[in-house]
């Protein structure tokens, strides 16, 4: 039984992924996709079609390995629904495709004993117009196709070949005498079904039978991924680990700041009153989906496609308070966080105080000026320096006399002067 729950799980499906793929002409758009076309996938059940793609007019499942009609009521505009090929053993669940004109099962394996349920659940689809039963058990029956158009009125053409006004009338009229000539035929056919089970008889490995169909469609199926995957791996596109996400503090216990996508940002606590602005210079093309904002009192945080950007703000927020945007031109992604305490705003524009005022000198006092030099207390008198051992006259002569002395003074120690 684990075994085969686990062949089940790896068994492919209808994916949201899969649908995209074979909807290349409809531009891999769903919502009003009409045809698709889901041959040799080696799908086993049918699911995700109502609700992924409910405007289908035409399906396309033939060469699968389907064992059961489900999942395809609700599929309103169904015109044509290709089954052929495939492991169905009773038809059923269609009742529901109100715009259902043609249905292929050519080669299934309905049986005589399914006949009579599988034209009664054909009878709510009344716009039903060409039946296909080709290769499958029932039509062994050499009964089947009168008691295929008695039921079905609604028929026009039955395994390729048109019903005539006359057949239909026929059929009808040996309808009773039809039901138990299919009586007779259920119970030879169980009748041959049980000897077989107590023989002990087996479907031998090349018979055309659902297990054998079953078996070569999954190893078939993990020869594929086999190959994709390799194909996957020889081009470096294989499917890897998703990243983990640096945390939010770093080994010394600090609030983390990183950049790892490079990209340019902002932040403001200055331009607006009370509000901490923090933008990030995203690319213009990129899905809004793919960024994840946390908004902490004293960090911000931004992952975009697992690269993390996260900066420690210069003041306490109110993350509950925040506001997220982007812009729709550049694509720039804005932050707007206001300040929590209000003591930590800060005046936008603070007065500064008034440089002393410089009073100009007088002109008309001189520096002979008595009241002129009174007035300039703790001043000092600089001599000028013209030029080299040149000094103002006035100067000059006590500036000689002091060299002389110096002179004479060094002349009385050593030899005198020449």
């Amino acid at each position: 039984l684990k075994g085969l729950c686990s062949e089940q799980a790896m068994a492919p499906r209808i994916t949201e992924e899969l649908l995209r793929k074979r909807a290349e002409h409809n531009d891999g758009i769903l919502p009003d996709l009409e045809e698709v076309a889901l041959h040799q996938q080696e799908l086993e059940t049918i699911d995700n079609l109502e609700q992924l793609a409910r405007h289908l007019k035409i399906l396309l499942l033939q060469n699968n390995v389907i064992r059961k009609m489900e999942n395809l009521s609700k599929l309103k505009e169904l015109e044509y629904l290709n089954l052929c090929l495939n492991n169905i053993q009773v038809i059923e669940n269609i009742e529901g495709c109100e715009s259902l004109k043609k249905l292929d099962l050519t080669a299934n394996f309905i049986s005589v004993s399914a006949l009579r349920e599988s034209v009664y659940n054909l009878k709510a689809n009344v716009q039903l117009e060409d039946l296909y039963l080709h290769g499958n058990g029932c039509t062994d029956w050499v009964e089947h196709r009168d008691y295929i158009v008695a039921h079905l009125p609604q028929l026009k053409q039955l395994d390729g070949t048109l019903v005539t006004p006359t057949e239909r009338i026929l059929a009808r009229r040996r309808l009773p005498q039809l039901e138990e000539m299919l009586d007779v035929e259920i119970e030879r056919e169980q009748a041959e079904r049980r000897e077989k089970l107590l023989r002990g008889e087996r479907p031998s490995a090349g018979a055309w039978c659902v297990e054998n169909r079953l078996e070569q469609a999954r190893e078939l199926y993990a020869q594929k991924e086999k190959k994709e995957d390799y194909e996957r791996k020889r081009m470096g596109t294989d499917k890897k680990p998703p990243r983990e996400i640096p945390g939010v503090l770093n080994h010394k216990g600090e609030i983390r700041q990183c950049n790892e996508g490079k990209y340019d940002f902002k932040i403001d606590d200055d331009s607006q009153v009370g509000m901490v602005i923090f933008e990030l210079g995203v690319p213009k093309y990129m899905d809004t989906a793919s960024l994840d904002v946390d908004v902490n009192p004293w960090y911000v945080r931004c992952v975009v496609k697992e690269k993390l950007s996260q900066l420690k703000l210069p003041l306490e927020v109110a993350p509950s308070k925040a506001v997220v945007q982007r812009s729709k031109t550049t694509g720039w992604l804005k932050v707007t966080m206001p300040v929590a305490n209000a003591s930590d705003i800060k005046p936008r524009f603070e007065k500064k105080p008034d440089p002393p005022k410089i009073q100009p000198l007088d002109a008309q006092h001189g520096p002979n000026d008595e009241n002129a030099a009174g007035n300039l207390k703790g001043s000092v008198t600089l001599d000028i320096y013209r030029g080299r051992g040149e000094l103002a006259p006035a100067k000059q002569k006590p500036l000689l006399k002091a060299r002389g002395q110096a002179a004479a003074a060094a002349g009385g120690a050593g030899p005198a002067p020449a």
